[in-house]
């Protein structure tokens, strides 16, 4: 009997490293497999890895049999799903801003204050009913604003730490945690937003059995139980993923906009995202066109002079910055079309073998995916699958790479997404004057 666990990505908690999985959840998902298998040596798990927001839906879908993350619970989340004994119970949910802010005292503190959360997270449920206080007392609201949701938790407080975002929310537990490694930013215990708050893993409606099984495993791995702050503690308490600070300095973020009109330029003419052209380029030489590299790969997109000269791109001297952008695009461009512009591969897949094709040569990521193929695993996927034929058969490095890429872009969207915000409210407030 396989029982499938739906699990979130992320830093700390849930994420593959060397084609293995590592983490908090992990050690937890590793214990209760064992725990199942006294039961039943028949019995065992499989992990299946989704977008935090995707969770929820992907459980109530039937993808999977229990979802296991970052989910509280939530009166609007029980009527559709049930939830095991919490693993954590009383919690509370604490504003995070700069540390130049003022202390918050009572919930009128909060009027007007600009907050940025998750959709599909339950601090946006708090600050709606907040707000629906505020407002019933004739105060303003707070102005809540939505992230991008690939966004790690530890991503956004270091946009908090680095005054990219105002302010935003997480759970108390959570952020004793981050404080070790994210000092620099004020963490508002003075006023909780909410208390009393659960963590449990969720399951599908009508689940007797499955919830009697994993109840008798919850009261081993609770936080509070020996087990339990023994994980906690050897994966939180000595993490130290600080590479955002690099790309979120102010001047790292100057060369972007410096840059933008040309990868906008380009990026448009090949039908690619400017911002994915500008995180490779990121990758490749921290936006730095004065880079050469051993193999002789030249400038901001770190092309080679036989790439260039290829019949496929044919862009000459590309030592001159726009010419370095413009042989990187289109080179993107071609592989991208040549090689994975398939009906058979999603746009987000096709944009990691591409990526991957970028770094590795087109030849290497065909042979991987044929190895995946024969290997069981899914050709058409990246992560979780072709990804783990590249460490055996050609390095670490096209599995870095492709995953530095897809966080800067996430990153960059959300740095455009607060920039483009703060310039319309720049103009709201300008045309009172």
């Amino acid at each position: 009997m396989v029982i499938r666990i739906l699990v979130s990505v992320e830093v700390g908690f849930y994420q593959v490293s060397d084609g293995k999985p590592i983490g908090i959840i992990s050690e937890f998902l590793s214990h209760f497999e064992q725990a199942l298998k006294k039961q039943n040596r028949h019995m065992r798990i499989r992990i299946i890895p989704v977008a935090q927001d995707d969770l929820i839906r992907s459980l109530e879908s039937g993808i999977g049999d229990i979802a296991v993350g970052h989910l509280a619970v939530t009166k609007n989340r029980l009527k559709h799903i049930d939830f095991s004994t919490p693993t954590i119970k009383d919690s509370a949910e604490w504003l995070i801003t700069s540390k130049e802010e003022a202390p918050i005292e009572t919930i009128y503190d909060l009027s007007g204050r600009e907050i940025w959360v998750k959709g599909s997270s339950s601090y946006f449920e708090t600050l709606q009913n907040l707000n629906n206080q505020l407002a019933r007392e004739h105060y303003s609201p707070m102005d809540v604003h939505f992230l991008e949701e690939s966004l790690g938790e530890n991503e956004i407080l270091e946009m908090v730490e680095n005054k990219l975002l105002p302010a935003t929310v997480i759970e108390n537990y959570r952020a004793l945690l981050w404080k070790k490694i994210i000092p620099n930013i004020q963490y508002h215990d003075e006023f909780p937003l909410k208390e009393d708050i659960n963590i449990a893993w969720a399951m599908r409606k009508d689940s007797p059995q499955l919830s009697k099984v994993v109840n008798q495993y919850i009261t081993k791995i609770k936080k509070g139980s020996f087990l339990g702050n023994l994980i906690y503690k050897k994966y939180l308490n000595d993490n130290d993923d600080r590479w955002l600070a690099k790309i979120l300095r102010s001047d790292s973020i100057d060369r972007l906009n410096q840059f933008s009109g040309l990868f906008k330029q380009y990026s448009d003419m090949y039908n690619l995202d400017w911002l994915l052209t500008s995180a490779l380029a990121y990758q490749e030489s921290r936006l730095n066109n004065n880079v050469i590299s051993h193999k002789g790969a030249v400038g901001i997109m770190q092309v080679l002079p036989t790439t260039a000269q290829d019949r496929n791109v044919r862009i000459n001297d590309i030592n001159l910055l726009e010419n370095n952008i413009h042989a990187g695009i289109k080179y993107l461009s071609f592989v991208h079309k040549r090689y994975f512009d398939k009906p058979e591969i999603s746009p987000d897949n096709q944009l990691y073998f591409s990526l991957a094709a970028y770094n590795a040569g087109p030849a290497n990521i065909r042979r991987i995916r044929n190895m995946a193929r024969i290997n069981g695993y899914n050709p058409n996927i990246w992560f979780n699958n072709v990804e783990l034929m590249a460490i055996k058969y050609i390095s670490k490095e096209p599995v870095h790479y492709v995953s530095n890429i897809s966080r800067y872009y996430v990153i960059y969207k959300q740095i455009t997404q607060l920039e483009e915000h703060k310039k319309q409210r720049n103009v709201s407030t300008s045309s009172f004057f």
